[in-house]
């Protein structure tokens, strides 16, 4: 029996790994790119992959990795950890809102609320954290803090992810006349499957703060999160390493889309 839990248990790390690199490798080369050309969607989307992804997963797994660690420091790489995420979490919404939405008074007002329960959100979770402490949703109950967090990603992922997979069916009837490219219809394809991985990241972790009692459910949260790490890393990959996109690729049938 430990010897099936510790095998999860490194599966598990493997995708927290591969996640962390893809998001740094990512992140890393789209910054690059901002630098030159100084535009905001990638600047937002850079810094999001590298705060939240990267460096914020990556400061949170440290404990796991080292669980015996002293208490103090553990505490300050969950924190560090959180408050990187929270970041890359609000320039992913502003790269949300000025890239697909920029003129929406809706999507504006979306825009502000959802930052502003994110800001609440992670400011109460760092206030409540404490050395040697139980992470609520995690290791203990959820908490007010965790719920108004987590909301607030709900909506703003899944408003990513329609709009991603909405302008691939665009540009594929595009495709079908000769004015898209099909690099760039297969980018937004791989990009909404990501956000829809992580979307389902954020339902796996309410489903975990929500069945934290059950003894024969610990197990699959962490299974499950491990397979979407995969394929968050795989599909980052795909939208911004494009070597050569084929048309297939491009033209991914529409159930899949949705």
């Amino acid at each position: 029996m430990n010897r099936g839990k510790g095998l999860v248990e490194f599966v598990g790390l493997l995708g927290l790994l591969a996640f962390v690199v893809a998001s740094l490798v990512v992140g890393g080369r789209v910054f690059l790119l901002a630098m030159r050309t100084r535009q905001l969607p990638e600047t937002s989307v850079s810094l999001s992959l590298i705060l939240a992804g990267g460096i914020g997963m990556a400061l949170r797994v440290v404990p796991l990795l080292l669980p015996d660690m002293d208490e103090y420091a553990a505490y300050l790489f969950v924190l560090a950890g959180s408050v990187s995420q929270h970041l890359g979490y609000a320039f992913l919404y502003l790269f949300v809102w000025r890239v697909f939405r920029p003129r929406e008074t809706w999507a504006a007002c979306l825009f502000f609320v959802t930052t502003g329960l994110l800001v609440v959100g992670g400011v109460g979770t760092a206030i409540g954290l404490t050395p040697g402490g139980v992470l609520p949703g995690r290791t203990g109950p959820a908490d007010l803090w965790f719920w108004v967090s987590l909301g607030s990603r709900f909506v703003v992922y899944a408003w990513a992810t329609f709009e991603s997979f909405h302008y691939h069916a665009m540009l594929k009837r595009r495709l079908a006349l000769g004015l898209a490219d099909p690099v760039l219809v297969g980018r937004f394809f791989y990009w909404g499957v990501s956000t829809s991985a992580v979307f389902c990241i954020w339902v796996n972790l309410a489903v975990q703060a929500l069945m934290l009692d059950s003894p024969w459910f610990a197990s699959i949260p962490d299974i499950v999160s491990t397979l979407l790490g995969f394929v968050v890393a795989g599909s980052l990959s795909l939208a911004f390493f494009p070597r050569k996109v084929r048309n297939a690729a491009a033209e991914a049938p529409e159930e899949a889309a949705s």
